[in-house]
């Protein structure tokens, strides 16, 4: 039998999850956790098989620990794909499923990462590698006290207005400063640079 956690920051998506498992013959979900409840002592006690999360559970609640020894399932409620990179690559997930996905997909993701095998669902796996080749850098190329700014924004999934606004300059400007960073950093798109903001907690000391 597959034992389940269930930990969403939204309780009413988490009874419609364990609804929607109720009924397997192999999968049990052993327990729900409250919304911003720690999960350590659950997962200490329990020993899920596999722990499905939505996006703001599996980054406010659990730390990378957590993540790396345990076999995570986020599922997407709209969080963005560069976000979900970014999750796979940072917090060690085994699974990404899509919100609006079939029970008959969220079984078959559950008893795939139960059993030790990734599921991805519908992520750009060109990207997820780009991603993988930001991650092996092992050095930060010196990036200039406003470039690092762009990094943390972007880091924290702000948009290039959003950018823009924030820092008070021109959109045009923080498109410029952005194609400089993917130069020095030698990456070529957002989701790395998300990956590499998260990865190296750029910050406004200098590198």
């Amino acid at each position: 039998m597959i034992k389940v956690l269930l930990a969403f920051s939204n309780l009413l998506f988490a009874e419609g999850i364990r609804k929607l498992l109720e009924g397997s013959e192999d999968i049990n979900v052993i327990e729900v956790l409250k919304p911003g409840a720690d999960p350590s002592e659950a997962i200490e006690r329990l020993r899920p098989d596999c722990v499905l999360v939505d996006f703001t559970t599996l980054f406010n609640v659990f730390g990378e620990p957590a993540a790396q020894a345990n076999k995570f399932i986020l599922i997407d409620t709209s969080c963005g794909e560069d976000n979900i990179i970014s999750a796979v690559l940072t917090k060690g997930l085994k699974g990404v499923l899509v919100a609006n996905s079939t029970p008959l997909l969220l079984k078959k993701a559950v008893r795939a990462v139960a059993g030790g095998e990734i599921w991805l669902d519908k992520i750009d796996i060109k990207n997820l590698l780009m991603g993988l080749h930001a991650l092996k850098k092992s050095t930060r190329p010196a990036l200039s006290e406003r470039e690092r700014e762009v990094v943390n924004l972007v880091g924290q999934g702000y948009r290039n207005r959003e950018i823009a606004d924030k820092l008070c300059i021109s959109e045009p400007t923080v498109k410029t400063h952005l194609q400089r960073i993917f130069h020095k950093l030698d990456i070529q798109n957002r989701p790395q640079l998300i990956t590499f903001a998260i990865r190296n907690q750029t910050d406004s000391q200098g590198t």
